[in-house]
C-alpha cells in the first residue's frame, strides 16, 4: 500500500569555509592598514550603515598579498568539488571597518559569480555576524516558516572567528547584524568574477 519515498536536495545553497593556519601576521599587517587608511581616507558608501568602507579595489595593495593567495587556494578547492570551470577570474577586495553600533544592510552581488569574507579582528561577545537569507524562504507554506529546519529555516548566521575565510554564490541576499560590543570588527570582503570561459 505503501512505498519508500525520498528527499532530495536539488539545487542546495552551498557556503564554502576555509581556515587560514597562523593567520596572526596576516590580520595584524590587514588591520594596521585598516586603521592607516580610515584615518586619511573617507569611506565609501554600500551597504554599510555607519564604520568605514575603503574605496576601489584593494587587491593591488602588498599587505592583501598573502589573503590573495589564500582565496585563490581556496578558489581552486571549491571549484573543484563545485565543478566549476574558468581559464581566469579577477578579484575586487575591499575592506570593512564596523565601530560599535555599525552593521550592514541587505544586499547581494549581482555583477559577480562568488563573494566571500575573511575576518581579522573579531571581538568577543555580539560583535555582528554575517547573514545569509534563504532564497526559497518567501516560497514556503506559511504554516511551515520558523521550523528551524534547513528547508524552511529563513536565515543562517556565518560563525565569526579570526583567520576564516567564507565564499558563497553572490546573488544571495545577506547582511551584517550590529556590532553590539564596545570594540571594532574588521574584515576583508571581496567579489570573484569569472571570466566568459566560465561555463565552457
Amino acid at each position: 500500500m505503501f512505498t519508500q519515498r525520498t528527499t532530495s536536495e536539488l539545487f542546495p545553497v552551498p557556503l564554502w569555509g576555509f581556515d587560514l593556519d597562523n593567520s596572526k601576521e596576516v590580520n595584524t599587517s590587514i588591520e594596521n592598514r585598516v586603521y592607516q587608511k580610515s584615518k586619511n581616507e573617507k569611506s565609501r558608501h554600500a551597504s554599510n550603515e555607519g564604520g568605514w568602507h575603503s574605496e576601489g579595489n584593494m587587491s593591488d595593495d602588498p599587505v592583501m598579498k598573502s589573503l590573495l593567495r589564500f582565496i585563490e587556494w581556496a578558489v581552486g578547492e571549491l571549484s573543484t568539488e563545485s565543478g566549476m570551470k574558468y581559464s581566469t577570474y579577477k578579484i575586487f577586495l575591499w575592506t570593512n571597518l564596523n565601530r560599535p553600533g555599525d552593521y550592514n544592510s541587505m544586499h547581494s552581488h549581482p555583477d559577480s559569480q562568488l563573494s566571500g569574507v575573511y575576518y581579522v579582528k573579531i571581538p568577543s561577545g555580539d560583535c555582528g555576524t554575517l547573514r545569509l537569507y534563504n532564497p526559497m524562504y518567501h516560497y514556503n507554506y506559511p504554516n511551515s516558516q520558523g521550523y528551524n529546519i534547513p528547508f524552511t529555516t529563513p536565515t543562517a548566521d556565518v560563525i565569526n572567528k579570526e583567520g576564516s575565510l567564507y565564499i558563497f554564490r553572490s546573488p544571495i541576499m545577506h547582511d551584517v547584524t550590529r556590532n553590539n560590543t564596545q570594540e571594532d570588527r574588521i574584515s576583508v570582503s571581496f567579489n570573484i568574477v569569472f571570466d566568459s570561459n566560465l561555463y565552457k
